[in-house]
This record gives C-alpha cells, sequence and structure tokens, in this order.
C-alpha cells in the first residue's frame, strides 16, 4: 500500500519522531511519486506537491534521508531515494539542507544559510545577503547576487552567473565549466584536469582557466550583468 502525504516536525534530542496516523511513511511532505523519490520535508516545512517551503526563521532538511540510520524513529531503514523534478524554497531567514535527485529548483535567499546537493540538470539561486554551499552535478545552473557568498562544486557543462556585491569560490572538478562574473563579483574557479574553464567577464571580456589551475578574482572590475 502506498502512503504519501506526510509531514515530520524536527524535535529536541530525545524526543520522538512521529507520524500522523501512519506508522511508516514513505516520504514526507509533497509525497506524489509511486516509487517512494518523492520530495520529504523535516522541520518547519510546508509542501504543496513538489514545492516545498521553509517557513520564515525555520530550519528544514529537504530531500531523501539516505543517510538516516536504520532504525531511526518516523525514518525509513536505509534511507529515501532523492526525489527528482522537485522546488525547495528558503526565502526567508532560513537554515537549511536539501538533497536532490535530477531536474531540481532550489532558491535561498532572504539573509538565509543554504547546503544542499543534486546530481544534475538542477537550477539554484541564491542572493539576497544568503551563504550557499552546493555541489550540482552535470549540467547545472547556478546564480548568486545580491551580496550572497557563495562556495559551489558544480559538475561539468554547468554554468555559474556570478553577478553584484556578490562573492564566489567555485569548484569544478571535471573542467569544462562555464563562470560569468560580472559587475562587482569577487570569483575563483578551481578547474579540473579535465578541460578548460571559461570564465566570463562581460562586456565581451573572457577569460580561459586552464585545466588543472585555479583563477584567482577572475574578471575582477568586469562589466556586465
Amino acid at each position: 500500500m502506498r502512503l504519501r502525504d506526510v509531514c515530520f516536525v524536527a524535535f529536541p534530542m530525545g524526543a520522538i519522531f512521529v507520524s500522523v496516523g501512519l506508522t511508516v511513511p514513505t516520504a514526507g511532505c509533497g509525497s506524489d511519486d509511486e516509487s517512494g523519490s518523492s520530495p520529504a520535508c523535516v522541520g518547519d516545512c510546508e509542501c504543496q506537491g513538489d514545492v516545498c517551503t521553509c517557513k520564515a526563521g525555520g530550519t528544514c532538511t529537504f530531500g531523501g534521508t539516505a543517510t538516516a540510520s536504520a532504525g531511526d524513529s518516523g525514518l525509513i531503514d536505509g534511507g529515501v531515494a532523492p526525489p527528482d523534478n522537485a522546488t525547495f524554497k528558503c526565502d526567508s531567514k532560513n537554515t537549511c539542507d536539501s538533497t536532490c535527485g535530477t531536474g531540481c529548483t532550489t532558491s535561498c535567499s532572504g539573509q538565509s544559510e543554504c547546503n544542499g546537493s543534486c546530481q544534475s540538470n538542477c537550477t539554484s539561486t541564491c542572493t539576497g545577503i544568503s551563504k550557499c554551499t552546493l555541489e550540482t552535478g552535470a549540467n547545472s545552473n547556478v546564480t548568486c547576487s545580491g551580496g550572497a557568498t557563495c562556495t559551489i562544486s558544480i559538475g561539468s557543462g554547468s554554468k555559474l552567473d556570478c553577478q553584484g556585491n556578490t562573492t564566489c569560490t567555485v569548484k569544478c572538478p571535471e573542467g569544462g565549466c562555464t563562470l560569468l562574473c560580472a559587475g562587482s563579483a569577487t570569483c575563483s574557479v578551481e578547474c579540473g584536469a579535465g578541460s578548460a574553464c571559461t570564465v566570463d567577464c562581460g562586456g565581451g571580456k573572457s577569460e580561459t582557466c586552464a585545466a588543472g589551475t585555479t583563477c584567482e578574482s577572475a574578471c575582477r572590475g568586469g562589466k556586465g550583468g
């Protein structure tokens, strides 16, 4: 029997996690996937379908519970696989952790602190004086702006747009990534040995960061969006 649409709330240490009316849920809020790889939320979360939002000032954990130890009350033994095509929002002084599969969308703004990972083809934004530590996988797009501080690891074929008064520290372990460093942004990229990375400074100026090298503060003062 499929079980769905169950929310969990994070309690202090020593408390017991319980579900409302069900004892063995397959996922948390937003469960709509027969496979069990549905969006899950633990903490101050609200979900509608595949869109989960952390309440203002709240602390939330989104996605699969693959790191949960067997026997944790209220969690599936062995964990739940991270969801695909989910949207996670942390936009108002939140503390968030997220784990996603493919095709996911995450936002972090309003002075939030966000940590997350996705496997591939994801879209992430970090803005509003927020702090983001993300691992995006291949063919993903990340935008950092509005005074954010971003520490990002991106896969091959991925693009990162760092603009405004923003600091971006980028790792591209496999090489082949593209970084837009525009306006007053401060950027550095550690390019893996696979292939060179491209740093677009805007205004028609670009730089090549050779494979296996680190380009510090590339394009500082460059023009662009």
